[in-house]
């Protein structure tokens, strides 16, 4: 008989803080943010609760800068960059800003003095231009990098021009403010030449702007992927990342330790090389459970030992592609965005900035995304967790991250992930919680796995005989699903409730739950309790015109959380008079974005939140000519 798992989490026993450390992602080029189909998916990730994505690092801003001038002289046209950094503002992200690009070709020698020079007068320029649109304190919120990989050959302006370029970034900021972050140097390979250069410069070396030391350096950054050294292989190595980190760890403490206390990053933290390299576990339960499993790895092995200050981790995946890509989001239409970014460009004669100048499209969320969405509902609390018998997550795949929440309640999630996509099975779990206040609380049980929170495998249902089989397509899955098709996958992309929401009376302060948790699977458990007050209502609710495929008029809701406790849940409403609202989500949503397709003429929206005792909250109401729309 398979023994079952007996986990005790007792909330009455904090552990450490918890930092949510994962939370950015990132993509190229730069220009895509003036695309319709970036925007709609920036509301979607600044849409994920409690700040579940708050980072977006975009390769080659500044070559969004055109230049007019020359070297000597420069002078900038601004108009694109700020339309750019504005879609990351107004949808509650923060740039983790890397000073890479060439403004219209001009730099071309970082050796030449002159150059270096004028690549600080333009980082300055950079502080100073968004410090006065969004305030010096905002700024300071952001990070500030390097230019991205200048190990992978692209860059050919040698060792002494990559430090050259170094200096000028922290002289450039320092000139605005030296509270602005700035670090690097975001190397694709473990302790190559240009990573020992920059931090042996920034440990022992000489500005060449100041010549008074070394720059400043506040972080270190690193690439380090789950690869395994070949596309076809479809397996990632997980602990590796781990072991490659701790090696840069080493490193510094051996060669440099003025800088081995410094936090570390790892902003492009895949499971596997090349975005655009076809999985189909990309679009599956397997990539959101082994984003989770990453999580836990650098959560168990690195920062509870204290073996680095790890503070940040991102993957690299808001790029644009289909359901096997390492994206996550899967894009319906007729553009091909491949080439712009894997040549890491777009010609900006041919940007369809407008949306009735682009070509309609449609976007489903895949999994790898509503597992930033669950994960980003755990408390800031790490709690004390014991296990019978023990668990292992390297061997077994099971993993757990007990978190108690700000207000006495718990968020667990119950990862099961191997690195093995041919591996599959269930585990019994009996989850006992300890430590709560006395009193009713809502059980929510939110679950990705094969079955539930998974559209791809509704999509590869759907049936289009007409279609012949593209490339990478199962046998009649539709290449553009109808419009009821289109809405059973969106059904199918939010996080699904196992049960229905439960309301229990932890008299003693525990709570019993029988799991059956199977193989690839991330679980969310909430457990709330009973505050006697209904949610407040959401702010700053506002619509936004997108055309759909078959030219099907879309609105994207984007709204601001007026109760920042998690196990609240949204429901969108319409009204045709302003007086009758109907409510048109299908699903629960726990997130702040949700698109709405073929929206009524004359349309109003609203917006309400309801916690896990059916209370809900007065509306957010707006017109939907009052977005602009």
């Amino acid at each position: 008989m398979r023994q079952r798992t007996k986990i005790n989490v007792d909330v009455s026993k904090p552990v450490r803080p918890f930092k949510r450390f994962w939370r950015g992602t990132g993509f190229s080029p730069a220009e895509l943010l003036l695309e319709p189909e970036m925007r709609q998916m920036v509301a979607y990730l600044g849409g994920v609760p409690h700040e579940g994505v708050r980072y977006l690092r975009v390769h080659y801003l500044l070559n969004l800068l055109t230049a007019s001038g020359g070297i000597e002289n420069p002078r900038y046209d601004w108009s694109l960059l700020d339309r750019a950094v504005d879609v990351m503002v107004e949808h509650r992200l923060k740039p983790f800003f890397e000073l890479m690009g060439n403004p219209s070709g001009i730099f071309t020698d970082y050796e030449n003095i002159d150059q270096v020079k004028a690549w600080r007068d333009l980082v300055t320029a950079v502080a100073e231009r968004y410090a006065g649109r969004y305030g010096i304190e905002e700024l300071r919120s952001w990070f500030f990098e390097t230019t991205n990989e200048a190990d992978s050959g692209w860059w050919t302006y040698g060792e002494r021009g990559y430090t050259n370029y170094y200096d000028a970034c922290v002289a450039g900021l320092d000139a605005v403010d030296r509270a602005l972050p700035m670090g690097g140097p975001g190397t694709a390979r473990t302790l190559s030449p240009i990573f020992r250069a920059i931090v042996a410069h920034c440990d022992k070396g000489v500005s060449c702007l100041t010549n008074d030391g070394p720059p400043r350096i506040d972080f270190i950054s690193i690439h380090e992927k789950g690869v395994n050294g070949s596309i076809e292989d479809l397996t990632p190595n997980t602990k590796g990342i781990i072991d490659r980190t701790l090696l840069v760890v080493d490193y510094l403490r051996q060669h440099h330790p003025r800088l081995a206390e410094l936090p570390i990053v790892n902003d492009e933290c895949d499971p596997q090389l090349g975005w655009s390299d076809h999985h189909s576990w990309h679009g599956k339960a397997y990539y959101a459970a082994i984003i989770g499993k990453i999580i836990e790895q650098h959560e168990r092995c690195i920062i509870a030992p204290k073996a680095a200050d790890f503070t940040f981790l991102s993957n690299d995946h808001a790029f644009i592609g289909g359901w096997g890509q390492r994206t996550i989001f899967s894009y319906f239409g007729p553009r091909n965005f491949r080439r712009a970014q894997w040549e890491h460009k777009t010609d900006l004669r041919t940007l369809a900035t407008d949306v009735d100048a682009a070509p309609p499209f449609e976007q489903i969320k895949k999994p790898g995304l509503t597992s930033l969405e669950l994960l980003a509902t755990l408390g800031d609390t790490l709690c004390e967790a014991t296990a019978n018998p023990k668990l292992d997550p390297d061997i077994d795949g099971l993993a757990i991250l007990p978190t108690k929440l700000a207000d006495g309640g718990a968020s667990i999630a119950l990862i099961h992930s191997v690195d093995a996509i041919t591996q599959s099975g269930r585990t019994s779990v009996r989850l006992q919680i300890d430590g709560l206040e006395p009193g009713r609380h809502g059980v929510c049980l939110l679950r990705i796995d094969n079955e539930f929170t998974n559209p791809m495998e509704v999509w590869e249902a759907q049936r289009d005989e007409s279609n012949p089989r593209g490339p990478w397509e199962p046998v009649g899955a539709p290449r553009e699903p109808t419009a009821d098709q289109f809405a059973e996958l969106r059904r199918a992309q939010e996080p699904a409730l196992l049960h229905p929401i439960s309301i229990v009376d932890a008299r003693e302060g525990r709570i019993s739950l029988d799991l059956d948790v199977p193989l690839p699977s991330l679980t969310q458990i909430l457990v709330v309790p009973d505050t006697g007050a209904a949610p407040s209502a959401p702010t700053g609710l506002t619509a936004t015109r997108y055309r759909g495929l078959g030219e099907r008029q879309q609105r994207m809701l984007f709204w601001a959380a007026g109760d920042a406790r998690p196990g609240i849940f949204y429901d969108v409403l319409t009204s045709t008079d302003g007086k009758i609202f109907e409510e048109v989500n299908p699903v629960p949503l726990i997130s702040t974005a949700y698109l709405h397709v073929s929206p009524q003429s004359g349309v109003r929206y609203a917006v309400r939140a309801r916690d896990a005792f059916a209370r809900e909250s007065p509306l957010c109401i707006i017109a939907d000519g009052a977005a602009g729309v």
